[in-house]
């Protein structure tokens, strides 16, 4: 499973899910549900609806971040300066690289072996 090859490589895996298929507000508890559903057994799970925005609990905290754009995104964080190395995008709209997991995988890589 790709999920186990990033876990390898080094990554930690953590989802955010903004709200639900149903428009319900995304929840730690939700997004581990979905992303269950999808296979994945693996990453720390964060509702958007639950990150502090100005000391208020706020749905679009993440998506309302300069690189989202109203899509769906990945970062590739390093753990020993916590800045971000890599961002690729993903959904509908134009413009977007929709990398696949084996994509991502090599970019995570490449990040990681960088000085």
């Amino acid at each position: 499973m790709i999920e186990d090859q990033f876990l390898a490589a080094g990554a930690q895996i953590i989802w955010v899910l903004e709200q639900t298929g149903t428009f319900e507000p995304g929840t730690a508890e939700n997004c581990r549900t979905f992303v269950a559903s999808r296979g994945s057994r693996a990453g720390l799970c964060v509702g958007d609806s639950q990150t502090m925005n100005q000391m208020i609990p706020s749905m679009s905290t993440w998506d309302d971040a300069p690189f989202a754009i109203g899509r769906g995104f990945d970062l590739i964080v390093t753990r020993r300066d916590m800045v971000i190395r890599d961002v690729s995008t993903h959904g509908t709209p134009s413009g977007n690289e929709n990398l696949t997991g084996a994509e991502l995988l090599e970019r995570v890589r490449a990040v990681l072996a960088a000085p």
